[in-house]
């Protein structure tokens, strides 16, 4: 198996994976999505199957030949599939009247049916070499066949394109690739027609080789394959894009979070503490941490009006290094407390987010921000050359 058929087999069938979750959520109700899962399945199946290799194999399991109708098949019938979903026209029903690509598909798969089984054993194993192609059957086999390749290449590569113009642009990007492809794939296709029906084409010493449109054949491929996987790697970038943001959060409320976790323990379920440390992180993991620094803040809200009545001056909420430190004065105020009893009076609910985007003032991506920005300070206080807190300048006299 060569680099290039590795590609394109792999490509088909991480696609046809790719679209089946948002398929089984839909219980396979979806005949769109189905479609195109089928469309890759099938043609990633069937060029796996037209290898040498596997194609000697399965003929030694069943019978001389069947290989070579079984991968035709699963071609064909893919690409019946592909055009009904570039039509946006999918099968709904199992009884006729089916679509005209299914009809076509259809009458071309009964003749490649009925020709093999007219073909002597010696002649089911044929290629696409001058000994096989001047029996008529061979050149039937292989004309019936090319002709709906040739037809639902080139109709696809028209609905590619036709798609192509409208859309975002990673959509319209995405399309116009498989357009082009699609577009080589269909040329080919003419190429192989003419070698077929032209024994003065076969004659050695040729230009061009049907080795060499075969290349091509498998370049195009690949681009048909990488057009469709466009969409796949921006989710896929997207979404570790997401999780390294996720996770970036979440261990930027550490440092804050330990602390108030330390002096309030019942801020954290037991239960969910051990898998919220894991490497998959998500947006609930980093919202639940961010609201349990919020409660532990609020919680903490008695030491912080008492260690602000001990400052030597007011501390400005737009002042995050003042505010770790008064933090941190009142972490030591709520250590150092009887364990019966704290501060009475009202609570200060300091860092209060102030959002000139929303209306009534509260913003959750802002005030998140302006949480690790105290983290991250309050543990610059901590592995800092004073390392820690003490009591304010005018209570040390």
């Amino acid at each position: 198996m060569s680099a290039l058929n590795l590609i394109a087999i792999t490509t088909l069938f991480g696609g046809a994976v790719w679209t089946m979750p948002a398929l089984i959520r839909r219980r396979l109700r979806d005949p769109m999505r189905l479609h195109l899962c089928l469309a890759l399945l099938l043609m990633g199946a069937g060029n796996l199957l037209a290898q040498a290799p596997v194609l000697r194999l399965v003929d030694g399991a069943t019978f001389e030949g069947f290989s070579k109708v079984a991968y035709n098949t699963e071609v064909l019938i893919g690409l019946a599939c592909m055009v009904g979903f570039l039509r946006e026209r999918p099968v709904r029903r199992l009884m006729p009247p089916w679509p005209w690509e299914i009809g076509a598909c259809l009458v071309c798969l009964t003749a490649m049916f009925t020709v093999s089984a007219l073909l002597p054993g010696p002649l089911r194993d044929h290629a696409l070499t001058s000994a096989y192609l001047v029996d008529w059957r061979v050149r039937t086999f292989y004309n019936f066949g090319n002709f709906y390749l040739l037809f639902g290449y080139a109709a696809s590569a028209y609905l590619a394109g036709r798609h192509a113009r409208r859309g975002g642009p990673l959509r319209r990007t995405s399309l116009r690739i498989v357009a082009v492809g699609l577009g080589g794939l269909a040329l080919t296709c003419i190429f192989r027609f003419l070698w077929v029906n032209l024994p003065t084409l076969r004659e050695p010493g040729r230009l061009i080789d049907y080795p060499d449109v075969f290349f091509f054949g498998q370049v195009a491929a690949i681009v048909v394959c990488a057009g469709l996987s466009v969409p796949f790697f921006f989710s896929v970038v997207k979404t570790v894009r997401e999780m390294l943001d996720h996770r970036r959060q979440f261990h930027g409320l550490e440092e804050l979070w330990h602390r108030l976790v330390e002096a309030y323990p019942e801020l954290v379920l037991e239960q969910r503490r051990g898998r919220r440390h894991g490497l998959l992180v998500n947006s609930s993991s980093v919202y639940r941490r961010y609201v349990e620094c919020r409660d532990g803040l609020t919680r903490l809200g008695p030491y912080l009006r008492l260690a602000a009545e001990k400052t030597a001056k007011p501390v400005s909420q737009d002042d995050l290094k003042a505010s770790a430190s008064l933090v941190a004065y009142a972490l030591r105020l709520r250590r150092d407390s009887p364990p019966d009893g704290g501060p009475q009076g009202e609570a200060v609910f300091v860092l209060a987010p102030r959002s000139r985007r929303s209306i009534d003032g509260h913003d959750y991506e802002e005030d998140l921000g302006t949480l690790i920005r105290l983290s991250r300070e309050l543990r610059a206080i901590r592995t800092g050359p004073c390392r820690g807190v003490g009591p304010p300048p005018d209570d040390r006299a």
